[in-house]
């Protein structure tokens, strides 16, 4: 099978630079879309997405797709301890373009088992790079006669592996969104059904953000009613006492609390304070009838 023109190469960039799957499909489904892509955009036998550990020692492959089979599988460990030579030619180069994997010094390594294994004869292994480090590489490898890499070729590759490394930045992100819906639907859950009488306080104006059920019962209000409103407004203070000092100053203060009948009740207000984003913290303040 000949490798596809440079006039081909570039309409295959186009179609897969439209990226519209990345916001539907999952990972593992975007990954075999863009490993099928590129295989059939190259005309390339084999397409496949490995993964760099954290610490470096191994690449994990996410992603195969052959052309010839039309099949997708993942599986597969290639260790640094096993080729050094490879893993330094990934960190120092742009790419490595091997025309002929028997005369490249990068691939002597995998001459007695990885490439005869597979009918590897020419490989285009590109890196993958999220925020400046190292974190994967895209191999293009053609089985049968070799064919010599264009500088189409390589353009392909790398727009390629800058998919793939959108694809993986977007997981990443939807990752971290889940888990602090996930924090946060826990957090509603304890706080709701907590023995004690909280509030979610906005350390930067003081004011209430939430009142939980506890909360409603100890000041004889609704929750809506206590939202919005400022620590002066809640609590009379001993003289020289704080609640927006930090929580480690004032881990407990004894105070008095006004009722929406007008009554006084002494209290304890423990309070623990948390950075939720840059420059911007909330405080739980947990309130115990004296």
């Amino acid at each position: 099978m000949s490798l596809s023109s440079a006039a081909e190469l570039q309409e295959g960039i186009a179609s897969l630079s439209k990226g519209a799957y990345f916001k539907e499909a999952s990972l593992d489904m975007t990954l075999s879309l863009l490993t099928e892509s590129a295989a059939r955009g190259t005309g390339v036998e084999r397409v496949s997405i490995w993964a760099l550990t954290d610490d470096q020692s191994e690449l994990r492959c996410l992603e195969l797709y052959k052309l010839t089979t039309g099949r997708h599988r993942s599986g597969g460990v290639l260790r640094a301890a096993d080729y050094p030579a490879y893993f330094r030619a990934l960190r120092d180069s742009a790419d490595i373009a091997v025309d002929d994997v028997y005369q490249h010094p990068a691939m002597a390594e995998f001459l007695s088992d990885y490439m005869p294994q597979h009918g590897i004869t020419a490989t285009l292994d590109t890196p993958i790079y999220i925020r400046g480090e190292l974190q994967g590489v895209l191999c293009i490898e053609q089985v049968g006669h070799p064919q010599p890499w264009s500088l189409a070729h390589r353009l392909f590759a790398q727009a390629v592996a800058n998919l793939i490394a959108l694809a993986l930045v977007e997981y990443e992100a939807d990752e971290a969104r889940r888990r602090v819906r996930q924090t946060d639907e826990r957090f509603k859950l304890l706080f709701e059904l907590a023995t004690e009488a909280m509030l979610l306080v906005d350390c930067g104006s003081g004011r209430v953000l939430d009142a939980n059920h506890q909360a409603e019962s100890l000041f004889g209000c609704r929750r809506g009613e206590l939202t919005g409103r400022s620590r002066q407004q809640l609590y009379r203070l001993p003289v020289h006492s704080d609640l927006a000092a930090p929580a480690a100053e004032t881990p407990s203060l004894a105070a008095e609390i006004r009722r929406t009948d007008g009554e006084l009740q002494a209290v304890k207000i423990t309070v623990k304070e948390a950075e939720v984003a840059p420059g911007r913290r909330l405080a739980v303040e947990t309130i115990l009838p004296l």
